[in-house]
Parts: C-alpha cells; structure tokens; sequence
C-alpha cells in the first residue's frame, strides 16, 4: 500500500513537472505577430526609408534654386551644376528604388502573414538565392526583421561586395535602407539586378 502511494506521488510529480515544463514553453514563445502587425512595421521601415528619399529631393530643390541664382544673363550651359545635378539626380534615383523595393517585398511579407505556411518557401528562397547561412536568417527572423529587411539587405551586400554582417550593422545604426544604399554607394538599378531572380 505504501509503495502505491509512493508510485503515485512519483507520477503525480513527474506529470506535474513535464506539464509544468510544456506551459512554460509555450509561454516563452513569442505568439505570432498580426497581419495589421506585421503591415505597421513595414510601413514604419518605408517610412524611415521615406525620410531619406524626402531629403533627397529637398537637396535637388537647392540645388535647383541655387541654378536660378547663379544662371548668368544671357542663359548659357553650366557644367558645373549639370554634374551637381547629375550627382543628386543619381541619389534620388537610388534611394527611390530602394524605397520601391521594400514597398514590393512588404506585400510579400503581408501575404506570409496570411498565410504562415508560405513562410518556410520565401525563408527557403532566401537562403538559396543569397547562399545565405539558415542560423543567420533565423536569427534576423527571431530578432523581428521583416522578409523587407532581410532581402533587401541580403541585395545591397550582394550589390556593393560587402559582407551581409556589416550591410546589417550598417542598417542597425541608420534605421532606413535607403541611407544605407547611399551610404554603399549603391549605383541606380543595381538593387533591382542583384535581386533580379530572386522570386521567378
């Protein structure tokens, strides 16, 4: 009799520990974010990107207002700001193509969220096309970066020839992709050439 109750209290506490341990594991695991979620945190990124393409067009409007000061009477050619121009016309250029890409990606990363399962297929894509490690993609997911960030700077290290490590320490000091193309020295359309492909 008293084995019995020995044995019981032996399970008792054993299914109690092993419950115990399934709920506590379950609890730590971070609930999957919301579409609505998922859609505020890629636009807050087009917003960060967003900003930098503003300033961009403010400096070609300087730059335009400065020609209009400086333009000699009668009008003649002005080299000199032609390759200014030249210049901010090409950052513009990359900063809006950046800020294009991620909007694109974004409604991949709406439909993922609508569809969990597609996940694993844009994760698997993603490894395969940036011979990228799994451990590191995981890890960015883990840290809550969308599939925006990720592909996009996956492409601005295939683009410029830089490790992936410092295009994303780069990105967690700027917080806008596209100041950090332009700080790469990103050329207009290289973006869309490295990611050429990438969702055939």
């Amino acid at each position: 009799m008293r084995a019995k109750l020995h044995l019981g209290l032996v399970l008792a506490l054993a299914v109690g520990f092993i419950a115990g341990f399934v709920f506590a594991k379950r609890s730590s695991q971070q609930p999957s974010p919301s579409v609505e979620e998922i859609v505020k945190k890629v636009q807050d990124e087009i917003d960060a990107s967003g900003r930098q393409v503003v300033m961009e067009v403010w400096a070609a409007l300087q730059l335009l207002k400065d020609a209009v000061k400086e333009a000699p009477v009668p009008p003649a050619p002005m080299p000199e700001l032609e390759r200014k121009f030249a210049a901010v016309g090409e950052r513009l250029s990359v900063a809006v193509e950046t800020l294009l890409t991620q909007t694109f990606i974004g409604a991949v990363e709406k439909t993922t969220a609508v569809m969990p399962e597609l996940n694993s297929l844009v994760f698997e894509r993603v490894v395969q096309f940036f011979n990228a490690s799994r451990e590191d993609v995981q890890g960015m997911r883990s840290k809550g970066l969308t599939w925006s960030s990720i592909i996009v700077g996956y492409g601005l290290a295939k683009a410029s020839g830089k490790s992936a490590k410092e295009v994303f320490a780069a990105y967690n000091k700027e917080k806008a992709w596209s100041k950090v193309a332009l700080d790469l020295g990103i050329k207009p359309q290289t973006l869309g050439k490295a990611l050429h492909g990438l969702f055939p």
